[in-house]
């Protein structure tokens, strides 16, 4: 199943500006993420904003949390299940039919 997710963290809890803190935590996070899911589809940053996003195929919250592990204590995620678009269109057309 495919999983959105955005995490979140602020200035106080950024590690920009601290190598090692990086490299152990957000520097981490996409090969952990690798490790734990079935699949990483995407991942995308706003930097000013302190924002990340994922697109992950999992089976499990679990996964889902194992992967993301390297940034649970920087902040704060969203994970919302989401599916393909037209396929849920095709469906919704043949549910009305």
């Amino acid at each position: 199943m495919l999983f959105h997710i955005t995490h979140h963290h602020d200035e106080n809890t950024c590690p920009a500006h601290d190598e090692t803190a990086v490299a152990e935590t957000f520097g981490a996070v996409l090969d952990s993420l690798n490790e734990n899911v079935n699949e990483v589809i995407g991942a995308w940053v706003d930097p000013p904003g302190h924002d990340f996003f994922f697109v992950v195929d999992a089976d499990d919250a679990a996964q889902i949390f194992t992967g993301m592990f390297p940034i649970v204590s920087s902040g704060t995620a969203k994970i919302q299940p989401v599916g393909d678009y037209v396929a849920m269109m095709k469906v919704r057309e043949q549910m009305n039919a």
